[in-house]
């Protein structure tokens, strides 16, 4: 498994990357970008004053997901979801998105939310036994 530039001073194990938290349009545009130039996957917390959004975009390292493990994400993500929206908590109603290449959660309530989406989904798809070439 790629972990990159996901790696923080916080210790990452495969089943738990740490995912870097990029606050406002500019900070994400920039790690977006060096994912890009790097040619690895873009997988973030995106922090707004709206809420936080997850999102994963393996396109930048010319990859996607199987279509198993794509729809596995997404019931995954389904779960998850239900949730969270349905215990006491901040988030009401969520938006998500999931592709073979591209996948996004908007908007959660609290960072703590949108890890507990990153916890779920981020081993599936920064796990390289589930790409296929772009």
């Amino acid at each position: 498994m790629w972990l990159g530039p996901l790696q923080t001073a916080v210790t990452s194990t495969a089943d738990s990357p740490e995912i870097p938290v990029h606050e406002g349009k500019e900070a994400i545009e920039r790690a977006y970008a060096s994912a890009e130039q790097e040619g690895v996957p873009f997988v973030a917390i995106e922090c707004y004053d709206e809420g936080y959004a997850f999102t994963y975009d393996l396109l930048p390292a010319g990859k996607r997901l199987t279509p198993a493990i794509r729809k596995e994400v997404q019931v995954r993500l389904t779960a998850e979801l239900e949730d969270i929206v349905g215990s006491d908590t901040a988030t009401a109603e969520v938006s998500k998105s999931v592709s073979d290449s591209l996948g996004h959660v908007s908007l959660l309530g609290s960072e703590a939310e949108a890890r507990r989406v990153a916890r779920v989904v981020a081993p599936v798809v920064l796990d390289e036994a589930n790409w296929l070439d772009g």
